[in-house]
């Protein structure tokens, strides 16, 4: 392979990973411990420290992975389980400007809706289930093949609250 076509092939590759990165999360539920921290790995979140069997084992957080450059915003996920499954999965984000996260906010809206737009079906549905996080400025709610997704745009009220979350739980409890 000469040199240039080994450029592009890795400018390729990088260039999906970042755009994987910056999608909704298309992760299934029931995943075991391990597939999971591969699933959210494509997202660029890296597992804080190896499941050990020590601690809270219903609940693992995944920080974003270290990146070069500046960043407008944080990120990281937070993955809950049943026994040894994924049955809920979420993502925060933390934005330095408010209008910067509307934008995000309304990317992953737009970048969701080609697979279905959000539905009150599946907003009147989550919300019966759990009702809102605080401090919701907006949210929308889809319906994927085995899960509901809820969306939300938050307020923070502190530098170190997320502005975004996207809600990954499952269709029926």
């Amino acid at each position: 392979m000469r040199p240039t076509s080994t450029l592009l092939l890795a400018a390729a590759v990088v260039g999906c990973a970042a755009q994987r990165a910056q999608g909704p999360l298309d992760v299934p539920l029931g995943l075991t411990v391990d597939a999971t921290a591969q699933a959210v790995r494509r997202y660029d979140f890296c597992r804080a420290a190896p499941a050990d069997g020590v601690g809270d084992r219903s609940r693992e957080l995944f920080p974003q992975c270290g990146r070069p450059g500046v960043a407008f915003a944080d990120a990281w996920v937070v993955a809950h389980y049943r026994g040894d499954r994924l049955v809920r999965l979420q993502r925060f984000e933390r934005w330095a400007e408010a209008d910067r996260a509307a934008a995000r906010w309304n990317q992953l809206i737009e970048r969701r809706s080609t697979r279905g737009g959000p539905s009150a079906t599946a907003r009147d549905r989550l919300f019966a289930r759990q009702g809102l996080p605080a401090h919701v400025q907006s949210w929308v709610a889809f319906e994927r093949d085995d899960a509901l997704v809820g969306l939300y745009l938050l307020t923070p009220t502190s530098p170190t609250e997320p502005a975004i979350l996207e809600e990954l739980t499952p269709l029926t409890p």
